[in-house]
């Protein structure tokens, strides 16, 4: 019983060891993306025919887009913004803060234009 408690406790120091390593770290990583990859090229391969089947969820996914680009965001990117210039202008938000915030709300607004666009829909 002993032996297999020694045992036990080696593995358990090893996998310890390994996991806390650079090398056993970067080998987590590395076939983690791995297998991430192989189920993309494996998702990809499925046949055309059966994505006739995803209107519903298209609709879906358009809603949702214009529900965050219509009136609604509009609305709530122009109050973020106002309280962000206040709060930077009285000292409480730093100005690369509200850049980078502002930069994340323009790309919000810019995404669904550059994906028509590279996708060659818009003229």
């Amino acid at each position: 019983m002993n032996s297999v408690k020694a045992f036990c406790g080696g593995l358990k120091d090893a996998a310890r060891k390994g996991w806390n390593s650079p090398l056993g770290k970067r080998v987590i990583v590395h076939s983690t993306m791995a297998t991430v990859s192989a189920g993309i090229l494996f998702m990809s391969a499925i046949e055309p025919a059966a994505a006739q089947n995803l209107q519903a969820l298209q609709n879906a996914a358009d809603r949702i887009v214009q529900f965050f680009t219509g009136p609604f965001g509009r609305s709530i990117g122009a109050i973020a913004f106002i309280g962000m210039f206040l709060a930077a202008a009285f000292g409480y938000w730093s100005w690369g803060a509200l850049l980078r915030v502002g930069g994340s709300l323009a790309g919000m607004f810019a995404a669904a234009e550059l994906v028509d666009f590279l996708a060659g829909g818009a003229q």
